[in-house]
Parts: C-alpha cells; sequence; structure tokens
C-alpha cells in the first residue's frame, strides 16, 4: 500500500509554493546567489521512517540550525554546570546577531551568535586547532545525519568575508573571559560549523534524533544523552525563533530552529522531526515559506506540542488472521503520528486477505488528522482491491465517507427490534426480571443500577452488572469478568442494551443491542441465534402474557 504521507506534504508544500515574499541573506554573498525558488519538506518518525516531497536532494548549509547540536555536545561534554557557568538559557528579546550579554557577562542564551560563538569554543577546549574543532563537529554532525557530510569551503571564505559583527562579539567575549582564543580563530571555527552541508533529509534525521531522546532513529547509535536532547528541545522553544519565539510557539507549538540558508528543523519529543527548505526570509531571519509551512503541518495535521490531543498512542491492538478476513483492532487516542505508525504497521505485516475489518470499538477518540489520515489509508486498500469495513459502535470515526465521496462499509452488532401492545412499564418490568425469559438459571437484581446478577448453566456462566436502569425506558447491563471455571469468554467487554419506546398507538417498541458482539467473532453466529429465540420464544411472549393479563383484569 502506498503510503498518503506523502501526499499529504506534497499538498502542503504546493500550498505554500507560489509564495515569493521574502528575500535571501545578501549578506552573505553565496547565500545571495542560491536558487530562491528551492523547496524542500521532510519528516523522519523516532522509529527511522523518512518521508521526503519537493528539492529532498538539494544542498544547502546548515547555518544556525547547528547551534542546539552543539549545544547538546557541549552538555554531554563538560555538563549544565559548567556549560551554564559560560552561556545562559532565557530568550534575550532580541535579533539572532545582537550585541549584548547578561548582567554576568553571559550570551543570554546558545541560539543567537554571541552564545553559539560561545559554545563552539567549548568543544574540544580551549587549546585545540581550529581545523580540529571543526572536524570535531562535521564528524558528529555526520553521525547525527546518518551519512558523511562536507563543508562547503566557498560558504566559509564568503562568510569570513564579512563577518566584522560576529568578530565583535568574538572580541567581546574574550573581554567578559567567556573565550579564550583569538578572535578570528573563534569566529572561524564557529563559521566552519554553519558552513556543513546538509539536505532536508539529513535535518528531519537530525532533528528526530533529538526528539528521539538522542539515539539515530536510522542508525540506532546513540548519539546525545537524553539529558542533552532534553534542554537542547527546552532553548529551541524558548528561543529557537529569536525575537518572534514567542510568537511561534502560541501559532505553531513545535520546538524548532531556523537558518539563514533557508532551513528549519522541529522537533515533537518522542514522536518525530521535521525539516524544510526556502531560501526567502523575513525580517527575522527565518524561512517565509518555512515558517507558513510548518504553521500548516501544526494546524492540519495536528502536530502542536500544546495541543490537548499530542501525545503518542499506541495504534494497533492487535491483528486477528481468519478464513475469511484480516481483523485489525486499534486502540487508543489516533493522531496523525499514531495514523502514520498504525498504516505503515499495516505494510510491514503484509495483509494478505482480501477482505479487511478495522474495529476502532477500542480507540478513545480521532483528532482530524489521524481521522483522515486513516480514512485515506482505507481508501488506498480499497482501491488496490482489497474489501475495506469498518466496525465503529461508538461512531468515533464520525462518518465512514471517503475522501472522493464513497462510503465504507459499517458492521454493527447483534440487533433486534420488535413492537409489542403493552405499556412501556409493562415491558421494563418484564425485562428486568430475566429468570422469567431467559431460560437459563439467573440470580440476583437485574433492575437496580449498580447491582449484580449472573446467568448459568451446566457448559457457561455469565456475569452481569446493571450499569443503567432508566425509569423504564433503557436498560444497560454489562459482562463483568468473574472467578467461574464455565465463564463464557466469548461475552468478554460486552454489554446488553434495551431501549423501550412507547408510539401514539400504544404499542411499545425495543430496541435490543449486544454491544461488542461483532459480525466478525468466531461465535457470533451462534449467539446471534440463541438470542433470536430468547427473544421469540421467551421474551416476546412472557411481554404479551402480562399484556393478556392486564387487559383480562
Amino acid at each position: 500500500m502506498r503510503s498518503p504521507v506523502n501526499q499529504y506534504l506534497q499538498n502542503i508544500l504546493d500550498e505554500v509554493r507560489d509564495d515569493d515574499s521574502g528575500h535571501r541573506a545578501d549578506y552573505i554573498d553565496v547565500l545571495k546567489h542560491a536558487d530562491p525558488d528551492k523547496l524542500g519538506l521532510a519528516l523522519c518518525t523516532t522509529d527511522g521512517q523518512l518521508y521526503v516531497v519537493g528539492d529532498g536532494d538539494y544542498e544547502f548549509t546548515i547555518q544556525s540550525i547547528s547551534k542546539p547540536f552543539v549545544y547538546a555536545l557541549a552538555l554531554d561534554m563538560y555538563g549544565l554546570d559548567h556549560v551554564d557557568a559560560h552561556v545562559g538559557v532565557e530568550p534575550s528579546g532580541e535579533a539572532f546577531n545582537a550585541l549584548s550579554l547578561d548582567s554576568d557577562g553571559r550570551p543570554a542564551n546558545p541560539l543567537i551568535n554571541a552564545g553559539a560563538i560561545t559554545v563552539n569554543q567549548l568543544i574540544g577546549g580551549p587549546d585545540i586547532p581550529v581545523e580540529q574543532r571543526s572536524e570535531k563537529l562535521r564528524d558528529y554532525f555526520s553521525r547525527l545525519a546518518g551519512r558523511e557530510l562536507t563543508i562547503d569551503q566557498r560558504v566559509l571564505d564568503s562568510e569570513l568575508e564579512t563577518a566584522d559583527r560576529n568578530l565583535a562579539f568574538a572580541h567581546m567575549l574574550r573581554e567578559a573571559d567567556k573565550i579564550s582564543d583569538d578572535a578570528h580563530d573563534a569566529v572561524a571555527s564557529y563559521i566552519a560549523q554553519c558552513a556543513v552541508r546538509v539536505t532536508v533529509k539529513d535535518l528531519a534525521v537530525m532533528a528526530a534524533t533529538l526528539a528521539n531522546g538522542g539515539t539515530q532513529p536510522v542508525t540506532g547509535e546513540k548519539v546525545i544523552s537524553a539529558e542533552a536532547a532534553r534542554l537542547a528541545q527546552a532553548v529551541m522553544v524558548s528561543a529557537g525563533m529569536y525575537d518572534a519565539s514567542g510568537r511561534w510557539m502560541v501559532n505553531v507549538g513545535i520546538p524548532a530552529k531556523s537558518g539563514v540558508a533557508g532551513g528549519l528543523i522541529g522537533t515533537l519529543p518522542g514522536q518525530l522531526g521535521i525539516s524544510s527548505l526556502s531560501p526567502r526570509l523575513d525580517k527575522q531571519g527565518n524561512s517565509v515559506r518555512g515558517v507558513k509551512i510548518f504553521r500548516k503541518l501544526s494546524d492540519s495535521l495536528g502536530l502542536n506540542l500544546l495541543s490537548s490531543n499530542f501525545y503518542r498512542a499506541p495504534g494497533i491492538k492487535r491483528i486477528e488472521r481468519r478464513d475469511d478476513a484480516d481483523i485489525v483492532e486499534l486502540q487508543g487516542m489516533i493522531n496523525f503520528t499514531s495514523a502514520e505508525k498504525i498504516l505503515r504497521g499495516l505494510a510491514e505485516r503484509r495483509l494478505t486477505n482480501k477482505n479487511i475489518i478495522l474495529d476502532v470499538s477500542g480507540v478513545t477518540s480521532f483528532n482530524k488528522a489521524g481521522r483522515d489520515l486513516i480514512k485515506d489509508g482505507l481508501m488506498q486498500y480499497r482501491d488496490d482491491g482489497y474489501q475495506v469495513s469498518i466496525y465503529d459502535p461508538d461512531h468515533t470515526l464520525s462518518d465512514w465517507k471517503f475522501a472522493d465521496g464513497t462510503t465504507a462499509e459499517a458492521i454493527r452488532d447483534f440487533t433486534a427490534s420488535f413492537s409489542v401492545p403493552a405499556t412501556r412499564e409493562e415491558v421494563y418490568d418484564a425485562i428486568t426480571t430475566p429468570n422469567s425469559w431467559w431460560g437459563a438459571l439467573v440470580e440476583g437484581d437485574a433492575a437496580e443500577q449498580g447491582s449484580e446478577f449472573h446467568y448459568s448453566d451446566k457448559d457457561r456462566y455469565v456475569g452481569f452488572s446493571v450499569k443503567e436502569a432508566d425509569d423504564g425506558k433503557r436498560v444497560v447491563w454489562d459482562v463483568e469478568p468473574t472467578d467461574n471455571p464455565n465463564e463464557d469468554h466469548e461475552w468478554d467487554d460486552t454489554s446488553l442494551i434495551f431501549d423501550i419506546e412507547e408510539d401514539d398507538s400504544g404499542k411499545t417498541k425495543v430496541n435490543f443491542t449486544h454491544r461488542g458482539m461483532r459480525p466478525h467473532d468466531s461465535g457470533y453466529e451462534e449467539i446471534a441465534k440463541e438470542w433470536r429465540e430468547r427473544i421469540a420464544k421467551g421474551l416476546r411472549p412472557l411481554i404479551g402474557r402480562q399484556e393478556e393479563k392486564t387487559t383480562d383484569s
């Protein structure tokens, strides 16, 4: 089955493609001449599944996106206390290239240029040559990306030619005793860090490494400690988009970091990493179309860290393979990342039966992105020649209509309806005395809400609790687990529901549902037959006899 995820991502690119606002970073000669129309988007899950659309193989320089990764490396090398003595973690509220230090002489955070130069100088210690520090960082980025990366010498040389402001930072940091290197060497080392060439695929995998607690999701290597990954993402929340960071978290809610080459990364802890490329920048130095892409990811796919439906759900509970169907049972809350994993899991399990039943009775809720992705995946199976049915007794999916306007076949619980010439109260009294119509030994109170009863014969035993007993209108009995050795497990997790309604003619209609007794269950046919007999031979005649007695009197 072809995953719908790539099409979702492609649709987002198409929606922003025509926006040509913003400008390239004209203060760096190579970036000033970059192709402004390049556009790419990649998403990598924490178990290593990569989705890429647009210019996925186009290489550009990492620039300031390198900063949270180098900060994480410094934390692992020296610990938080040592790093904190050199650089803070507070948002500066200023542009990335503002000349400012806090009252302790520290840069406000590791993501503004002054802070990044400081953190860069921690790598390898004060006496390491520029080339050695640069190689150490290039190798580190390569491990994060899962392939060998290179430094773009043209970009490095171009940035060094216009590095006066960064040189001013370095002199200021030397004066504050935060770095000890020669100012030119400090800036050269920092710019080499920013000049590493990457693709959106590389950045998505690197971001997913942070989201995965420091474990590279493709290679499996533990590159960063979980604590360093957590702290790096924390500063991305507060300062990753510079003086637009607060508005970013309000509108998008994804920890993020931008770069002046047009790259942008985001993380959803425990779930995935995202990256985009579009070289035109806004006044804060963030990619114009990249910001729009992330806003659409947040809104349409529900990828917002602060959303109430943002958490990782288990998804597939089990797959039961039978001669007539493959039954897929889902569970938990299904959001976009859960739905993506479910569809990928189904593809990996290679469903061989051409009849698929999706059972969502164990799903607590879908958000819109999760619901749409699941339905698009089912539509893809249908288009590939499968017969697709949905068991959704609580209407958790809200509807079973596909994007093309067609509707999936719905599977329903066992139901039966009948009308009798009796009052609602008489019908209710008859139903709540099951020992008079069940045809088996029934003991206990079946009429009082909260009470318990059971039925048994020589072969089986079923225990019930009275969940609802609504004044002659509705009766609900839940099957409860017991320790009886003859317990009939085919009734597990089911309920008996009687809805009672009196019409204008004086007759009363009974709608009976054995909730959870699904047509795809192995014992369904036998249990359905038994219910038809109980209703036809026991319950209906009993109500009729009660009505006759009332009439005779």
